[in-house]
C-alpha cells in the first residue's frame, strides 16, 4: 500500500513523491523473538524492502538528506528530507511491528530505521551464529534409524531450511548427508545414486528413496508370508493322529485291589466285566441276602448243602 504526496521542487514545479506503507500482519508474519529466529526474520525484512527498493534505509546507502536547503539565499526546509523522514519512519514502524513486545523498545527508541536495524544486529546476530553452529551439528548427527523415509527427509529438510538464511546448505552437501544417514538396507540404492556424474536434485532423490522403501516393505511381507506358511505346515504335521495299530492298550487296572483281584479270579461273573475303571455291579445272593457274591462262593449255601 502506498500514498502520493505533492512536493514542490527547487523550480517550484509540483511533483508527486510516492510513500510505501506496510501491512506487517500479512507481509511480515515472522516475529523476531530472539537469536534462534533472527536470520529468518532478517531475510523476511530484507526481501520486503528490496522489493520496494527501500533497503538503502537499513544499510545506509540511502542516507538522510539535509534538513534545509538554500533557495534564493534563504534557508528553507528541505522537502526531500521530509519525504525521506516519512518513509524512514514507516520502515521503522514496520520493524517494531515485526518484533516481540520484549524487543520493541529497542526499535522504538532508535533515532531512525538504520539505527534500529544496527542495534538488533548487535543484540542477536552474534548469538545467531551460535544457533547456526548448533543446527549444523544437529544436521550432521541425524540418521534414519527407525524413521520412515518421509520422516527422515522431513527432519533434514527442516534443518536445512532453517540454515538457509544464515548458512546455506548446498544441494550436493544435502544429498551426501541424506545418503550417509541411511541404514545398510539402502546400501545398493545409495551406491546407484552416487554413481552418475551429474548431481541429483532433492526431489528426485526423495522419489527414488520412497520407491526403494516400498520395495523393501514388499520383500519383508513376502518373507513373513513364507515363514507363516512353513510354521502352519509344521504344526499340521505334528498334530496328525497316530495309526491305531500303534496304540497301546489303556491301563485300567488302577481301580483294582488285591482282594478284588482274588474275587475276580474266583467269581466267573466278575470275569465277564472288562478291565475298566468303573465299579462292578453289586450282586445279592437270595439265600443269605448278602451282597458281593453268588451261589458258588456262598458259605451259607455250602453249609446248607453239607448239612443236607
Amino acid at each position: 500500500m502506498g500514498s502520493s504526496t505533492p512536493v514542490a521542487n527547487a523550480d517550484n514545479t509540483t511533483v508527486f513523491k510516492h510513500l510505501i506503507q506496510f501491512n506487517p500482519s500479512s507481509q511480515l508474519p515472522i516475529k523476531l523473538s530472539g537469536n534462534h529466529n533472527f536470520t529468518t526474520w532478517k531475510a523476511q525484512i530484507a526481501m520486503l524492502l528490496h522489493g520496494h527498493d527501500l533497503y538503502g534505509h537499513l544499510d545506509g546507502s540511502t542516507p538522510s538528506p539535509p534538513t534545509t536547503v538554500t533557495i534564493n539565499n534563504r534557508e528553507t526546509p528541505n522537502s526531500e528530507y521530509k519525504d525521506w523522514f516519512r518513509q524512514d519512519t514507516l520502515i521503522q514502524n514496520a520493524l517494531m511491528a515485526s518484533v516481540d513486545a520484549t524487543i520493541a523498545s529497542t526499535v522504538a527508541f532508535a533515532a531512525n530505521s538504520k539505527s534500529a536495524w544496527d542495534q538488533l544486529h548487535t543484540s542477536f546476530a552474534n548469538k545467531s551464529q551460535t544457533r547456526i553452529f548448533s543446527l549444523r551439528h544437529h544436521l550432521s548427527r541425524v540418521t534414519k534409524d527407525t524413521k520412515s523415509i518421509a520422516e527422515y527427509l522431513r527432519e533434514i529438510r527442516s534443518l536445512s531450511d532453517e540454515l538457509a538464511t544464515g548458512s546455506l546448505v548446498a544441494n550436493e552437501e544435502l544429498v551426501v548427508k541424506i545418503l550417509s544417514g541411511l541404514g545398510p538396507e539402502f546400501r545398493e540404492i545409495s551406491a546407484a545414486i552416487r554413481a552418475p556424474i551429474s548431481p541429483i536434485s532433492y526431489e528426485i532423490l526423495l522419489d527414488k528413496l520412497l520407491d526403494h522403501e516400498i520395495f523393501l516393505k514388499h520383500e519383508d511381507l513376502k518373507k513373513t508370508t513364507t515363514q507363516v506358511t512353513t510354521a502352519v505346515a509344521q504344526c499340521v504335521t505334528n498334530s496328525s493322529p497316530t495309526p491305531r495299530n500303534n496304540r497301546r492298550p489303556p491301563n485300567n487296572n488302577n481301580w483294582r485291589t488285591p482282594n478284588r483281584q482274588s474275587n475276580q479270579n474266583a467269581n466267573p461273573h466278575w470275569r465277564n466285566f472288562p478291565n475298566q475303571s468303573v465299579q462292578p455291579p453289586r450282586v445279592r445272593y437270595q439265600l443269605c441276602d448278602r451282597f458281593g457274591h453268588t451261589t458258588n462262593v456262598c458259605r451259607s449255601h455250602s453249609l446248607s448243602s453239607g448239612f443236607n
